[in-house]
């Protein structure tokens, strides 16, 4: 059904002429178009953009040899992908090289710039993605969104004059000729141009073929500001995207053109919110026709991306960019930090089992204070010191060196006991202080 849509299309189908402010009832001519070429008519294509699925998954070679790595541009098989090519005129001042020649036309020479500004591209790259489509500008050095994308075709490429088409030719021609000279490409790009006014004495807007790829937007004089070309563009765009003035071509086919603006309609294509309103219809409306009221459906909801041209022929399949690896210079990693746990204190003095036996009550302050191993200093010998309390002091120092022998680790120099046999001294010693502290030691020595 496709490749019998393209090869049967109708003249008033491709160029039939929308024009922005202007009644365009005397376009409204037959234009002979030569049958679109096809190859693929049996390819899937899920999104319905005109792109064929495997088009966007592994690129294609065109005809004439040129590679469009399609998935590497940023294509997606499970999202409507639009790909649009915008040029436009240089000024007047730079086109009579009036930046180095001083000819007697400069002093009054146009030095309008037809350029979008950057922030308008962004905007609508902005809106078509807030609805899902993806929209990828060729703007020349100006402006790309396109990701590895490397050779430009978009941007100021034309000389200025003051009016664009020709008088002696139809329009629709020369809008046709635009979209020939993109080559194989328009198999892939719809192009917009930019530039001053249409034809002499012209104040409209822009030009369009409604349901074919080419538009153009006239800024007369240069007098139009950043926000007014961007709608214009929008407007023109969507008349190639299948909208007319008051919504989708093929519902509002019984309006005439000239015929008065829908109230109901809130679009950009309605000339009463061309520069109040940046955005399609997002709701439908009743439109007053000659058959009565007529629904007419959201404009989002009614664009026909899958023109007759795009995604028409390759020469093959399979192309990919060349993206070029970028060496990234190794980063020394620290060297590993090994956090090394140290071992809990051990509180020997609680276990000790000849510390349990001493109650911590008896223990005297002064001994309390001296380090392990200290010898507290000796009495004067004019104080009179209790037999029991004298005992009882050494008992204590006895149990001090006791903790040491436990808690510090011996010295190289320290005797081994032989034959691995246990020191009896420092039991019995331990034995008899404990003894003495617990005020018995008296009768032991009595009974030896």
């Amino acid at each position: 059904m496709r490749a019998a849509f393209r090869n049967t299309i109708a003249a008033a189908v491709a160029a039939a002429i929308a024009v922005s402010g202007a009644n365009a009832a005397h376009a409204q001519q037959d234009v002979e178009l030569a049958p679109v070429l096809t190859n693929t008519t049996t390819l899937v294509d899920s999104d319905g953009d005109g792109l064929p699925d495997i088009w966007e998954e592994e690129g294609i070679v065109l005809a004439d040899g040129t590679v469009i790595p399609l998935p590497d541009w940023g294509a997606d098989p499970n999202r409507p992908d639009i790909f649009l090519q915008l040029n436009w005129m240089a000024s007047e001042y730079d086109t009579l090289g009036c930046d180095t020649n001083a000819a007697r036309e400069c002093a009054e020479a146009n030095r309008t710039s037809y350029a979008p500004s950057k922030q308008s591209l962004d905007d609508l790259v902005d809106l078509f993605d807030d609805h899902g489509i993806a929209l990828h500008i060729d703007a020349g050095e100006h402006y790309t969104n396109i990701p590895n994308y490397t050779t430009y075709f978009g941007g100021e490429t034309l000389d200025y004059r003051d009016a664009y088409f020709n008088p002696s030719r139809h329009e629709a021609f020369q809008l046709i000729d635009t979209i020939n000279e993109l080559g194989e490409r328009a198999n892939i790009f719809r192009p917009g141009v930019l530039g001053d006014r249409m034809r002499a004495g012209s104040n409209a807007t822009g030009l369009s073929l409604v349901g074919d790829n080419a538009f153009y937007v006239a800024n007369p004089g240069g007098r139009a500001n950043e926000e007014q070309v961007r709608n214009s563009i929008l407007h023109e765009f969507g008349h190639t995207l299948g909208l007319r003035h008051w919504g989708a071509a093929k519902y509002v086919n019984d309006i005439v053109e000239g015929s008065p603006m829908q109230d109901g309609y809130h679009s950009v294509m309605n000339y009463n919110h061309q520069f109040n309103y940046f955005n399609y219809s997002e709701q439908p409306y009743f439109a007053d026709t000659p058959a009565g009221k007529v629904f007419i459906p959201a404009d989002w909801d009614c664009l026909v991306l899958n023109s007759p041209r795009i995604g028409a022929y390759a020469e093959s399949i399979g192309a990919r960019a060349e993206i070029a690896e970028v060496e990234v210079e190794a980063i020394e990693q620290p060297e590993e930090i090994v956090e090394v746990e140290q071992p809990e204190a051990v509180e020997v003095a609680e276990d000790h089992p000849m510390v349990a036996l001493v109650p911590a009550e008896e223990i005297d302050a002064a001994d309390a204070e001296a380090q392990p191993g200290e010898v507290p200093a000796e009495q004067p010998k004019d104080e009179p010191v209790k037999a029991e309390a004298k005992a009882q002091a050494k008992a204590q120092a006895k149990v001090d060196d006791a903790k040491v022998e436990e808690v510090t680790p011996a010295k190289a120099d320290t005797p081994k006991q032989s034959n691995n046999q246990p020191n009896i001294a420092i039991i019995i010693g331990g034995v008899i202080a404990a003894l003495a502290a617990l005020g018995i030691g008296a009768a032991f020595f009595a009974m030896r």
